[in-house]
């Protein structure tokens, strides 16, 4: 094996692990489009193994505060998606009425949200998995001791 096809191959396979990487955690989706005339629209598409990259760059003490607010919740959010991920396809739930739309289902491994209101759409994708993550990396943080991120007792 000449060095430009070792150099190849290993190139090729560290763009396959990479690629299979960042779809393991799915892509999050955010649009939003405004309805008013000359209104934005804006669409972030972005790996859902984001999420728990950028949840390592907030600072320790406000994941800390968050997760003391957020802490009994999170066990029915851990719960609800870990139940999601095995659950079929489908919707979840749904509001019809005259001033807005609004859609909840799970397709794949997302939870795909939908509100159309007089004002704007709004479009969301959210990967169960990376949702998970984040919910399990609260649970860690509630549970750390205070001094651990700085924090004093109350």
């Amino acid at each position: 094996m000449t060095p430009k096809m070792a150099f190849l191959g290993t190139t090729v396979a560290f763009v396959a692990l990479t690629g299979a990487f960042l779809s393991s955690m799915g892509a999050v989706r955010v649009e939003v489009k405004s309805k008013q005339p000359g209104g934005e629209h804006v669409r972030v598409i972005a790996p859902g193994v984001l999420l728990p990259l950028g949840a390592m760059l907030v600072p320790k003490a406000k994941i800390h505060e968050a997760a003391h607010e957020l802490q009994p919740w999170l066990p029915t959010v851990r719960a609800a998606t870990e139940e999601l991920l095995r659950c079929p396809d489908g919707p979840l739930m749904q509001i019809d009425n005259r001033q807005e739309h609004v859609k909840i289902a799970k397709i794949g491994d997302a939870l795909v949200i939908d509100v159309d209101d007089a004002g704007e759409t709004v479009h969301v994708t959210v990967p169960l998995r990376a949702a998970a993550y984040a919910c399990n990396r609260l649970a860690e943080e509630a549970q750390a001791e205070p001094e651990a991120t700085g924090r004093q007792p109350i």
